[in-house]
């Protein structure tokens, strides 16, 4: 993979950890999310308002599906804030896991990735909510849905 597919993958996963972030201070939970980065660079954002998270995560795969037929989606991350397994649990157990694949990548046995984003919600006396992120945790595997 060369250096601009690694910085456009990194500025996507970036963009999908601190939108979690944000909305974890706002609101201590956050949705499901697909973020998308097509052929033209554009980062495109979809969200949906179903309150179940699975039933959300399952709609916005089929978004994700539909927008891969189009063949215009470089990169792709599927968000949603998860239990982390217990085989990879240090200190904290809840962790915003991003499910990144990139086109560049469709060449790869393992051309998709997990990222858990291990975090805890905190909060100094009486201020606002803020949200301490850990180092990430990758596991690679066979990609999902931008395959050949």
């Amino acid at each position: 993979m060369s250096n601009t597919q690694d910085e456009k993958a990194f500025k996507v996963l970036e963009k999908a950890v601190y939108k979690a972030q944000e909305s974890l201070e706002q609101t201590k939970h956050f949705q499901p999310f697909l973020m998308l980065l097509n052929d033209a660079g554009e980062v495109e954002v979809f969200e949906n308002d179903i309150k179940d998270s699975a039933k959300s995560y399952t709609a916005l795969e089929e978004t994700l599906k539909i927008r891969i037929e189009k063949a215009d989606v470089d990169i792709m991350a599927l968000v949603v804030d998860t239990a982390i397994p217990d085989k990879f649990v240090e200190d904290v157990s809840m962790g915003i896991r991003v499910h990144l694949e990139e086109k560049s990548q469709i060449d790869n046995t393992i051309g998709a990735r997990f990222l858990y984003v291990p975090y805890e919600l905190c909060r100094v006396g009486d201020g606002e909510m803020f949200v301490k992120l850990y180092a990430p945790i990758p596991m690679g595997f066979p990609a999902e849905y931008i395959v050949k």
